[in-house]
């Protein structure tokens, strides 16, 4: 009978993922910067079976005790691991860990949601998080959430996932490090995050780690899966590297909750540059208000409005609203044709070939290139690319933005002088050589010298450079024709940017 009933209780919390490609594409998009296996594995995964329906506002423990309930009593009794009762489930857990059927093995991962010891552990990896269906996977994370507030057991889940981080098996460390970041905002660090912060998030095997949690959270996208990603933005490595950052913003945004849209509003105030700009971004499309980057504005229309608020239909992109996106008490809104400048690391690439001296299309650029700088943050860094079919940046390395960094650039700028043909290609390849959030790329022609001059290829060598960066690239086409808009626009689009169209 509790085998019957346990059978149940899952079945109708199950339902196949025929109608879910949209939200898969949203995801993948969300967390582009994974490399091609790994992006494919989790659409695929998303698509290839049943996953467990969450339930608004109810956390994962409630759920699995819900389900228990309809199976039967679980006690969480003192017994042991030498207890007979845990040998008899211990048999039968590796016996369905070798050829049980998913009911039978979300059954045994409901009685071992009982013990809270290293091999209980041990066996719902076995049992569950080394299986291929997404509800028996979820069974296994809901299991072990039962104990995660327990010191002791969180201690030996951080054990497990370093031992399954070292082994290799990256997928099922995220799925243990998930249940330690799924605790709820504003208690004190755990030992996940403290392991994290403590250097292991400094290697690539904890940056890995960090990005599968991340990419597995937005495909699942359940209310729990909020709390994970709201984890993965209290760590060092979400303040220290901007990829990882904007990732995490992506993700929240894939989700595509209300309870997401809380998580975005409470760590605003932690944001800079592009990924606050993704933010706020969302939130106005979201709303239908603008806070800009007024933090308690958000918190407030919220507070007040946060039971009537309807999820619009999700779109693969955010683009700012018409309005600025900078708090009321800020005086200037900075942009470079139209285009927001709110990366705090930004490099500015200007084509100076021989028809720019057409209807005097560089002066033009070059006074709205200087006024732009002038409307930067005195702690932002940026440089200049001036390129025809040589490139040249104005300085190597990104200088702070001070009264006499902006003087100098502009002096830079004052003395281009249109010349020689387009490689476009060779200055977005010096471009994104910097260690830049942006990137403005303004041109009147197709791309006609460098190394790579074909368009369609150039796409490709952009992608590639900025798979894992997350750069944000915007194009300017002055009186584009002959396919230059395209080709902008594409760029654009392919990089998290804006493109704009201006005539002479």
């Amino acid at each position: 009978m509790m085998a019957f009933a346990a059978k149940t209780a899952f079945m109708v919390r199950v339902v196949g993922r025929a109608g879910s490609l949209m939200s898969c594409f949203f995801a993948a998009r969300a967390i582009g910067s994974m490399d091609a296996r790994l992006r494919g594995a989790v659409v695929v995964t998303a698509m290839a079976g049943a996953t467990v329906v969450p339930v608004p506002g109810v956390p994962a423990a409630a759920r699995t005790a819900s389900v228990a309930a309809a199976a039967g009593p679980a006690e969480k009794s003192a017994t042991t691991d030498a207890s007979p009762e845990f040998k008899a489930l211990k048999k039968q857990a590796l016996s369905v860990a070798r050829s049980g059927s998913p009911g039978l093995r979300q059954e045994v991962l409901l009685r071992l949601a009982a013990y809270d010891t290293a091999e209980a552990i041990d066996l719902v990896i076995r049992v569950g998080l080394s299986a291929k269906e997404p509800a028996t996977r979820t069974a296994a994370r809901d299991a072990l959430a039962e104990h995660r507030d327990d010191p002791a057991f969180a201690e030996r889940l951080v054990d497990a996932t370093v031992r399954e981080l070292r082994a290799g098996r990256t997928d099922v460390a995220a799925d243990l490090a998930a249940v330690l970041f799924g605790t709820p905002p504003g208690l004190e660090p755990g030992p996940l995050q403290n392991w994290l912060d403590g250097g292991a998030a400094d290697g690539p095997a904890g940056v890995r780690l960090c990005w599968e949690v991340a990419t597995a959270a937005a495909t699942r996208g359940g209310v729990e899966e909020v709390a994970v990603l709201e984890g993965l933005a209290r760590l060092r490595l979400f303040g220290s590297d901007f990829p990882f950052r904007r990732g995490v913003v992506k993700a929240l945004i894939a989700v595509h909750r209300v309870e997401g849209v809380e998580a975005l509003v409470r760590i605003l105030a932690t944001l800079r540059g592009e990924a606050r700009a993704d933010v706020v971004a969302y939130l106005a499309h979201v709303t239908g208000v603008n806070f800009g980057t007024d933090a308690a504005g958000w918190r407030k229309w919220l507070d007040d409005h946060r039971d009537g608020l309807v999820m619009p239909e999700p779109r693969p992109d955010y683009p700012p609203p018409a309005t600025p996106l900078v708090a009321a008490d800020q005086h200037s809104d900075p942009a470079y044709y139209g285009i927001p400048l709110y990366a705090e690391r930004v490099v500015f690439v200007v084509d100076t070939s021989a028809s720019m001296d057409e209807r005097g299309r560089l002066e033009t650029a070059k006074r709205e290139l200087e006024s732009a700088l002038y409307t930067l943050p005195d702690d932002a860094l940026f440089t200049v690319v001036a390129y025809s079919d040589k490139v040249a940046a104005w300085e190597g390395q990104l200088v702070r933005a001070d009264d006499d960094g902006k003087r100098r650039a502009a002096a830079f700028v004052r003395a281009l002088r249109p010349h020689g043909q387009t490689a476009t290609g060779d200055a977005l390849a010096l471009a994104f050589s910097f260690d830049t959030e942006a990137v403005y790329l303004l041109s009147d022609g197709k791309p006609t010298a460098g190394r790579v001059v074909e368009p369609a290829a150039i796409v490709r060598m952009v992608a590639e450079a900025n798979k894992s960066r997350r750069v944000s690239l915007h194009t300017i086409g002055i009186a584009p024709d002959g396919g230059l808009a395209e080709f902008l626009a594409i760029l654009a689009k392919a990089n998290f940017g804006q493109f704009r169209r201006v005539d002479d």
